[in-house]
């Protein structure tokens, strides 16, 4: 993936380390699919491998039915499907997962990226999306710092 900057026109810019690339995600690639940046990214305390996108709020591009609540709060790939009661831990947020995957995996940064409902009482809709990354990753990260 890259992108031509404003200021340089001419050269474009295909992110070699992991954080920007993230951001570039988080913002040009959610802009262009979604109509808004991703609504948070954060780095796991616990797992120096792993990062997540979080997906809390609606007011997408596609928010249509401003009124209600509930469907604003709903990802966007999610809001025309229902899930029965049975499979309620089911996330349908998969396929973003999968765009999420495909990205990463385009720019050189292989992962395992998965979805993941994450309620909370101000969010009970919300998604997260985990972004794994594989050793090799971690490891060239560490020879680009130096």
């Amino acid at each position: 993936m890259s992108w031509r900057n404003e200021s340089s026109a001419k050269a474009p810019k295909r992110e070699t380390r992991f954080l920007p690339a993230l951001m570039s995600i988080h913002t040009h690639v959610w802009r262009t699919v979604f109509g808004k940046p991703a609504d948070a990214i954060e780095k796991s305390v616990e797992n120096a491998d792993e990062c997540m996108l979080m997906i809390c709020s609606g007011n997408f591009l596609f928010d249509i039915d401003r009124d209600r609540h509930d469907h604003r709060q709903r990802p966007p790939i999610t809001r025309n499907i229902s899930v029965p009661r049975d499979m309620s831990s089911l996330s349908c947020s998969s396929f973003t997962a999968g765009i999420v995957e495909a990205v990463l995996d385009g720019l050189g940064f292989s992962a395992r990226v998965t979805a993941h409902n994450t309620p909370t009482d101000q969010y009970p809709n919300r998604t997260t999306i985990l972004i794994k990354l594989e050793k090799s990753v971690l490891e060239r990260e560490e020879a680009l710092k130096t």
